[in-house]
């Protein structure tokens, strides 16, 4: 089975290595994007760190948004297993990802075992459903509706806030009765909310309303990312640059900015002359646009289209071990190949990239 495709013509990794570097070393812009576990993550900045790059993630504007909360305000946040183990009172916000589901039945079937030991409630805010499977969510935790017709979820946020502190409204939640009752027994309730399904804007909302709570009493939130496994890629960006992706470097030195790095946007405005696009889950196509030439390393069985070199690479986990990030546990975990292949890993594949660069250098991760 071929690895290695230039054009369209499958050729030995050595060749493909080989034509990327030149690639590579001719470019004058080069962007980075990723969708990896820690270690494909790592090498792929450490790349765009020696050549002068920028990165983004593969999901970069829900990864953005999510992460404008830490950077741009900040908030009161718990882990996974201290709202398990302490909350009795659960309120959702928003519509939460498929994945996270599985931990939110976990919580229904147990009870809080320290400081408030009652029985748990739910409640939800939640604008518009869109997703079935939210609401197969909400009827198995027989969550309490919290809405107002015709309201967005920030609009809807911003009346919860005003109706907790007492303020006038033109409108009403259901059901408001029952959350303040709720609110006054609990010891420690928590939100729960995913940057996916609430706007910035609504996210802030949503801290300044867990702060007036802790004014009387104490109360957090819990954030389960849209994507593990690119949170899991912002952390590991952090530790290496101190910056989320939308990173660039200037003058060898990190910058990072949401909008001037959005790899998106430097490709479709031609600011970017070579594109490299690293996929090990699959499944996903580079975005179209502009006309840098393009390195595509991805879980792939046929060449990328537009390709200029493609070289298929493994994913964490399935192909060969690896380590991500998980929200059940509030942090990384390693995983084991469940079906070891003889597909390459991502950072090994640019590894051999950076030793055929000119000047035989070594990646610094």
């Amino acid at each position: 089975m071929s690895v290695a495709w230039i054009g369209s013509q499958p050729v030995s990794l050595t060749d493909a290595i080989q034509n990327a570097a030149k690639l590579l070393a001719s470019s004058r812009c080069p962007v980075f994007t990723f969708d990896a576990d820690v270690h494909g993550t790592r090498s792929t900045i450490a790349l765009a760190t020696m050549l002068g790059g920028a990165y983004d993630h593969a999901s970069g504007q829900v990864l953005a948004n999510e992460v404008a909360l830490f950077t741009n305000h900040g908030g009161m946040f718990t882990t996974p297993g201290e709202a398990r183990r302490r909350s009795s009172l659960i309120i959702l916000v928003g519509e939460i990802p498929t994945l996270h589901h599985d931990l939110l039945q976990a919580w229904a079937s147990s009870k809080p075992d320290l400081g408030d030991k009652r029985s748990r409630s739910w409640f939800h805010v939640g604008g518009a459903e869109t997703d079935p499977s939210n609401g197969k969510l909400l009827r198995q935790l027989k969550a309490i509706s919290l809405r107002s017709e015709g309201l967005s979820l920030n609009a809807e946020l911003a009346v919860l806030r005003a109706q907790l502190q007492g303020r006038q409204a033109l409108v009403s939640l259901s059901n408001i009765a029952q959350l303040k009752k709720a609110l006054a027994a609990a010891q420690f309730p928590v939100f729960v909310f995913s940057g996916s399904s609430v706007a910035t804007a609504g996210l802030v909302m949503l801290q300044e309303l867990i702060v007036d709570l802790n004014i009387r009493g104490r109360a957090s939130s819990v954030f389960l990312p849209a994507d593990d496994d690119a949170w899991g890629s912002a952390l590991t960006s952090l530790w290496m640059t101190g910056f989320p992706p939308r990173t660039g470097f200037t003058n060898s030195l990190p910058s990072y900015d949401p909008v001037l790095w959005d790899v998106q946007r430097m490709i479709n405005e031609k600011e970017a002359d070579l594109h490299v696009w690293v996929s090990t889950r699959g499944g996903q196509i580079p975005p179209k646009g502009g006309q840098a030439a393009l390195i595509s390393l991805n879980r792939t069985e046929v060449p990328t289209g537009g390709a200029a070199v493609t070289i298929a690479v493994g994913q964490a986990g399935m192909d060969h071990d690896g380590v991500t990030y998980s929200s059940r546990i509030g942090t990384f975990r390693t995983l084991q190949a469940t079906a070891a292949s003889h597909l390459p890993s991502a950072s090994k594949v640019i590894s051999q990239l950076a030793e055929a660069l000119p000047g035989k250098r070594i990646l610094a991760c």
